[in-house]
């Protein structure tokens, strides 16, 4: 019985520590795998269960357990913080392309191209019928148009590739989901599938810094996993994402349940996915709008002003810029209207009706068949009546209206986009006060100089052009900075975070190295065993013979 122990305990000896060498080996080859968890070996000894006087004799040893050095704690908080490192990572990376796009700090900034329109005014006014001074002015007024118009499509681009990119994140939040469900299974009916608990956690990890979510384990070791606690993974069930645009352009994200599609927009509070969400559908509409404000109020104070003078051949009335707004009287007329906007809202574009029985003025917001009520003021100037409707954050200011008027107006949509240039032809550019061709002669420069002093006036809401534009800039500037500070806050926490699951969790070639030289030592021991039993029993047969 003796001898027999002696064999039985080497060779449970040379397979425990061959399979100690072999998980030793596995940490080696994995040490640069991203993602991997070290694997340990615990050995437990192997009693006979046999008491004799001199105590309990042993069978050898055993693995009892190949253990994944994984601290839950840290794991999540490595998860947490990168996820939010991937929010920063997105948003500063496109408040980067904003300052491109809203460039101020070289000599061709739009600013200064603001500024040049003005100054061109202002030559124009010790010229008023230079041929020269004129053409310069319709050249910087289109140059200034084309820089708004390629500044805005610059932002509708900006959203179009968001949007493009966020579809390609919903693919693979649903490969993920869809491999993780398929290891999901595979741990389920083998528990001991370490490596395909290292896969799974890996792609969970890819998976968070998409969209944050939520996830626990259940009994078989499966995951659910959810997203703002609607299920992506459930016993053994996937959902797939999928993505659109509403009827406000907006993203929109829907998880494909059994009972139908859900919306989920609201449910992503973090990851690449919320970023993008953010920046398209909050931050880039907000600067699209301020664009558009100051494009419109621009060319209602130009325009406003414009029709007051006079150009060379004695026109008057007209339009420098095209008109941003749709108009249609239905009865009645108008001496003279004009449009600024305070703030744009969602009631920005509407259509509006607007009428006047000679005491009472009525607006509707058509689009919604809403009444609205109006803040009126009146005032006289010389022979004419002017009305002021503010509502909405705008306002209309209506020169000798009729009794009765009614009338629909519209501000287009994108209004950037139809900034343009209405007057070709340079002798109706109105530079004089009075009518030139009369009394006051070509040298009349009264119009010119008044809206060269709009660039000092608060015609852009309450602020002057060029401030107006420069607090946009100003703006993005500090919101990039901050994006900035953000990134490398979480940066350097994550890089922490993942220096502490390096500890405990990453591969150590100098410590594998020991155990490598230390499970061999052993290996060759039990192996030497075996041996000494077979010496053993061997020299018992020749003294028997």
């Amino acid at each position: 019985m003796a001898l027999t122990a002696l064999f039985d305990i080497g060779k449970t000896g040379v397979l425990t520590y061959q399979k100690a060498l072999e998980v030793v080996s596995h940490n080696i080859s994995n040490a640069a795998t991203e993602g991997y968890t070290r694997q340990d070996v615990i050995f437990q000894n192997m009693p006979s269960g046999v008491i004799s006087a001199q105590g309990v004799s042993g069978r050898g040893v055993k693995i009892s357990d190949i253990r994944r050095m994984y601290d839950s704690f840290i794991e999540l908080q490595l998860k947490t913080e990168s996820c939010r490192l991937a929010y920063w990572n997105v948003v500063q990376n496109g408040m980067l392309r904003l300052e491109n796009i809203f460039n101020d700090a070289s000599d061709v900034a739009l600013s200064n191209v603001i500024n040049d329109f003005f100054n061109t005014w202002q030559e124009l006014s010790q010229n008023p019928q230079g041929t020269t001074e004129r053409s310069l002015l319709i050249d910087k007024a289109n140059y200034l148009v084309q820089r708004m118009n390629t500044s805005y499509k610059s932002l509708i681009d900006e959203r179009y590739e968001i949007y493009q990119d966020s579809k390609s994140l919903v693919d693979q939040i649903n490969q993920y989901i869809d491999q993780i469900n398929e290891l999901n299974e595979k741990i389920a009916a083998s528990p001991g599938a370490l490596d395909a608990k290292d896969q799974r956690e890996n792609l969970l990890k890819q998976l968070n810094d998409i969209a944050n979510i939520t996830y626990f384990e259940d009994n078989a070791g499966r995951y659910s996993i959810l997203v703002g606690g609607m299920p992506l993974v459930d016993g053994g069930k996937v959902y797939h994402m999928s993505v659109g645009l509403d009827s406000n352009q907006n993203m929109q994200f829907k998880v494909e349940t059994a009972s139908g599609s859900i919306d989920a927009t609201e449910l992503i509070h973090g990851g690449k996915l919320k970023a993008e969400i953010d920046l398209r559908d909050s931050v880039i509409p907000e600067y699209m709008n301020r664009l558009n404000m100051f494009v419109f109020d621009f060319t209602e104070a130009i325009n406003a002003q414009h029709r007051k003078g006079y150009g060379l051949d004695g026109s008057t009335g007209e339009n420098f810029f095209s008109s941003l707004y749709d108009l249609n009287i239905n009865s009645g007329s108008i001496g003279n209207l004009i449009f600024k906007i305070n703030n744009v809202n969602q009631s920005t574009y509407h259509e509006y009706r607007v009428q006047y029985d000679g005491t009472n003025w009525t607006v509707t917001d058509t689009t919604t068949s809403l009444p609205v009520t109006p803040a009126i003021t009146s005032w006289t100037e010389g022979t004419d009546t002017y009305y002021k409707l503010s509502f909405n954050d705008m306002e209309i200011t209506i020169k000798n209206p009729s009794n009765p008027l009614d009338f629909n107006f519209q501000i287009k949509a994108n209004t950037a986009l139809y900034f343009s240039v209405a007057i070709t032809d340079i002798n109706k550019i109105a530079a004089a006060g009075s009518d030139p061709t009369s009394s006051s002669g070509p040298m009349d420069n009264t119009n010119a100089r008044a809206i060269y002093s709009l660039l000092d006036a608060p015609v852009i809401g309450n602020a002057k052009p060029v401030d107006f534009y420069r607090s946009i800039v100003s703006e993005i500037g500090v919101y990039s900075s901050s994006a900035q500070t953000q990134k490398n806050f979480q940066d350097a926490l994550v890089q922490e975070m993942q220096k502490r699951r390096q500890d405990i969790s990453g591969v150590s070639l100098d410590e594998e190295a020991v155990n490598l030289v230390k499970y061999q030592k052993m290996y060759e021991a039990s192996a030497r065993v075996i041996r000494v039993a077979d010496e053993i029993l061997s020299t018992l047969f020749d003294m028997v013979r």
